[in-house]
């Protein structure tokens, strides 16, 4: 007899958008329990959609943390709040300040608890530019700068002592917003930062799929070890714009280098992202764990984003049934129920009686009056004759129904 497949409690930070959702998502159809960090009612909204359970703690807080691991009694942590430091670099990431207090604070609620498996989420670009050739899992990392607190928060966990897989993903992108940034750009015809540099890139479903396989594999690996996860064509950001635009129906986007502006300001990490290579080997998760992406390359990635935002906007059918009754299902209810149906006709049963004549209106007598007037008299007398009529006929059906 096979053995039943292992299921977890499974937590997720930064789980009401793009890759922590998508996780969420591929989790809970393969039978595990989630619940989804997240800060705000949307987000919370999108999670109960997806079937999860919605808590709200402070992530730079570990007593917050290690209060909702305890409460859904988390077996595995996939910490998924740094994804949006791994967006599309036509798009400025968010501010990395808090990234080092966070990755802190959750890893120390993660010892204190004691959790079985860890699954973070770093970057591909942390990998120094090899001209030509993929960085693997062993090659060296790039220098401080801009890029040291998403080093420092990786090495907190590589240094932890605890199961952990950091996966250095590839820029991703789907439902984040980084890539609604990008698509509106696009729509306003605004002209993009130029890109041409290959890199490597990851959809939010091919990343949950990889998680997924990460936490349900039954291997023994290392104490901490680095997993490279990308599809497999490394493409330019300016074809990832192509490819986008293609899917919204629109023209390609122009294209520009940095201007005066930008050195004026001084260069952000999205402006040197955009002109270092950032490719990635991920043979070592397809070969362990049996890891494809379904989405090879960025075209039909792109079309599958922009059908999900266009399923989105028509409306959410679970929307539906909570505003308008369901009447459909009402019916067949109502058709399977042996209590709904009528009575059943018995043959010797009396007709009702049909319902009495109503009775006949008598006509009031003329009010009370000191003597005609010359106006009223013909009236008068024609209301008096009425009335002696109605007494006769009166008379006659009464002796009838004496007779009788």
């Amino acid at each position: 007899m096979a053995e039943s497949k292992k299921t977890f409690n499974i937590f997720i930070t930064g789980g009401s958008e793009s890759a922590g959702l998508a996780a969420a998502k591929t989790l809970l159809a393969n039978g595990h329990q989630v619940a989804a960090a997240t800060s705000n009612a949307d987000g919370a909204l999108a999670i109960r959609r997806a079937g999860a359970l919605p808590v709200y703690p402070d992530l730079t807080r570990e007593s917050e943390v290690l209060s909702s691991l305890r409460m859904t009694n988390a077996d595995v942590l996939v910490h998924a709040a740094p994804q949006n430091l791994g967006g599309l670099p036509q798009v400025d990431f968010d501010n990395a300040d808090c990234l080092v207090k966070s990755s802190q604070a959750v890893l120390r609620a993660a010892k204190t608890h004691g959790l079985r498996k860890i699954i973070a989420i770093s970057f591909a670009y942390l990998y120094a530019a090899h001209q030509g050739d993929p960085a693997a899992e062993d090659a060296h990392n790039v220098h401080g700068g801009h890029y040291q607190p998403m080093l420092a928060a990786e090495a907190a966990w590589l240094d932890s002592g605890l199961n952990v897989r950091v996966i250095r993903a590839g820029y991703i992108y789907g439902g984040s917003r980084a890539t609604a940034a990008l698509a509106e750009d696009i729509k306003r015809s605004r002209r993009l930062p130029d890109g041409r540099r290959p890199a490597s890139w990851i959809h939010e479903d091919d990343l949950a799929a990889a998680i997924a396989a990460l936490i349900e594999a039954d291997d023994d690996p290392p104490a901490a070890e680095i997993i490279n996860v990308a599809a497999d064509k490394p493409q330019s950001p300016n074809d990832v714009a192509a490819s986008l635009s293609h899917a919204l129906g629109l023209r390609p986007p122009d294209v520009a280098a940095p201007g005066w502006m930008t050195r004026l300001r001084g260069e952000t990490l999205a402006d040197k992202l955009l002109k270092r290579e950032a490719v990635i080997d991920s043979r070592k998760i397809k070969a362990r764990y049996g890891w494809r992406a379904r989405y090879a390359t960025i075209e039909p990635g792109m079309e599958a984003t922009t059908l999900a935002w266009r399923m989105q906007e028509a409306g959410d059918p679970a929307d539906f049934y909570n505003v308008y009754e369901d009447k459909a299902a009402a019916a067949i209810e109502a058709a399977n129920s042996e209590r709904t149906l009528p009575p059943a006709i018995i043959d010797d049963e009396k007709p009702a009686a049909p319902p009495p004549p109503p009775k006949p209106i008598q006509a009031s007598a003329p009010p009370p009056s000191d003597g005609p007037t010359p106006w009223n008299e013909d009236e008068a007398k024609r209301e008096e004759r009425r009335r002696k009529a109605l007494e006769r006929k009166a008379k006659r059906a009464a002796k009838r129904a004496a007779g009788d």
